[in-house]
C-alpha cells in the first residue's frame, strides 16, 4: 500500500470507529449477560512493570464493578507488538483485552512489519498520558532549555542524548527537535528508560528523552529542562513545554484498554461504560496512584479516545515519513 493510501486508510478507520463510539449509551448496561467468567488483560511488559501496575489499578476496580476478576497475563516482546498482535487476533468476545498504548496501537504498525494494524484494536477509553521529558543531571551546566539549545547550536554533533530506542516516540521527539531547533543532537538509542537514565547518570550522555525519570527526579539526581506534550504536566507545572520554548514538538504516550475491533458492540459498550463508571467512583484514587508512576490520569470516553489516537497517528505519520521509516 502506498503511503498516501495508507494515510487515507487510517483516516477511514478512525471515522468508522468514531461512528461506533458515539452510539455508546450513557447509562451503564447492567442487564447484559456479559461477563460471566474472568477477563484476561494482556500486558506487553513483565510483572512489576509500569503496565502491570496500570492493569492492577484499573483491573481491580473494573472487576469489582463487573463482578468478574481481571487477570493480568504477561506477553512481553517485540516492543509491545507481541501482546497487541495476540489480542488483535484473539476471539472477539470481550474476554481478552489489551493495555494498549499509542506505541502498540499507532507507531509499531506504522514503522514495522507486524501482523496487525491499528484498526484491529478498539480503544475502550484512554485513562492516562505520559509526556516525554528532556532530562539532564542535577549538576548540568544548562539551567534552562534555551541554554541547552544554544549550546547544541554552538557545538553541532557534540552533545549526546539517549532515547529508549530507534523508531520509538523518544526517537521521534529527538529528531523532530533537531529539525525544528536547527541543531544536531547525537542520539544513543537504548533498550528502555532505565538504561537511558543510567547512561545519563554515568556521564555517557549529556541528556536523555524519556517518559519517566525512573525515580531519579525524587532522588534529586536529575532535572527536567522541558517536556513534549500539548500543555504543561500537572506533575511538573513549572516545566515549560517544547512549544512554549518556541519548538512545537508534541509527542506523548497515551494509555487505553483495548478490545479486538470485531467485538460485538453491546460488549464494547459495557466495557466502555464500565471505564467511565470506574473513573466517576475512583477518579481521585486512580489519579494519585498513576501520579506515583509519573503518569497523568487523563480519562477520555471511546469517542474522545478515537480522536486522540487519530491526532497521534497523524503526527507519527508525518515524522515517520520525514525520517524515512514509512515507505
Amino acid at each position: 500500500m502506498k503511503s498516501g493510501e495508507r494515510l487515507k486508510e487510517g483516516f477511514r478507520f478512525f471515522s468508522i470507529f468514531l461512528l461506533m463510539a458515539v452510539s455508546i449509551p450513557a447509562a451503564f448496561a447492567a442487564d447484559e449477560p456479559y461477563p460471566n467468567r474472568p477477563i484476561n488483560v494482556i500486558l506487553n511488559m513483565a510483572p512489576g512493570s509500569l503496565m502491570d501496575n496500570h492493569a492492577r489499578i484499573l483491573g481491580e476496580r473494573l472487576g469489582e464493578l463487573l463482578g468478574q476478576p481481571f487477570l493480568r497475563i504477561h506477553k512481553p516482546g517485540g516492543g509491545g507488538s507481541l501482546a497487541a498482535s495476540f489480542v488483535a487476533k484473539s476471539k472477539p468476545d470481550g474476554y481478552t483485552l489489551l493495555t494498549g498504548t499509542s506505541t502498540t496501537n499507532i507507531l509499531i504498525p506504522l514503522v514495522k512489519k507486524v501482523d496487525y494494524t491499528m484498526d484491529d484494536l478498539y480503544p475502550l477509553g484512554i485513562y492516562a498520558r505520559a509526556p516525554h521529558y528532556l532530562i539532564v543531571k542535577a549538576d548540568a551546566p544548562w539551567k534552562t532549555f534555551q541554554e541547552f539549545i544554544e549550546d547544541a547550536r554552538a557545538r553541532p554533533g557534540q552533545l549526546k542524548i539517549a532515547s529508549y530506542g530507534k523508531q520509538t516516540y523518544g526517537d521521534f521527539v529527538i529528531e523532530d527537535l533537531n529539525k525544528k531547533a536547527g541543531i544536531k543532537l547525537v542520539q544513543l538509542p537504548t533498550k528502555g528508560c532505565a538504561e537511558a537514565v543510567s547512561l545519563l547518570l554515568g556521564g555517557n550522555v549529556d541528556a536523555d528523552v524519556c517518559t519517566s525519570s525512573v525515580g531519579q527526579l525524587e532522588a534529586g539526581t536529575v532535572r527536567i529542562l522541558a517536556l513534549s506534550d500539548e500543555s504543561r504536566s500537572e506533575l511538573f507545572p513549572n516545566v515549560k513545554t517544547f512549544k512554549e520554548w518556541g519548538y512545537p514538538v508534541s509527542f506523548f504516550g497515551l494509555f487505553s484498554l483495548c478490545a479486538p475491533a470485531k467485538t460485538p458492540q453491546p460488549i464494547l459498550n459495557k466495557l466502555s461504560n464500565a471505564m467511565q463508571e470506574v473513573f466517576k467512583r475512583h477518579g481521585q484514587q486512580i489519579r494519585e496512584e498513576l501520579r506515583r508512576l509519573e503518569n497523568v490520569a487523563f480519562f477520555c470516553d471511546s469517542a474522545q479516545s478515537i480522536q486522540e489516537f487519530k491526532k497521534s497517528y497523524e503526527e507519527a505519520y508525518r515524522v515517520g515519513k520525514e525520517l524515512g521509516y514509512i515507505q
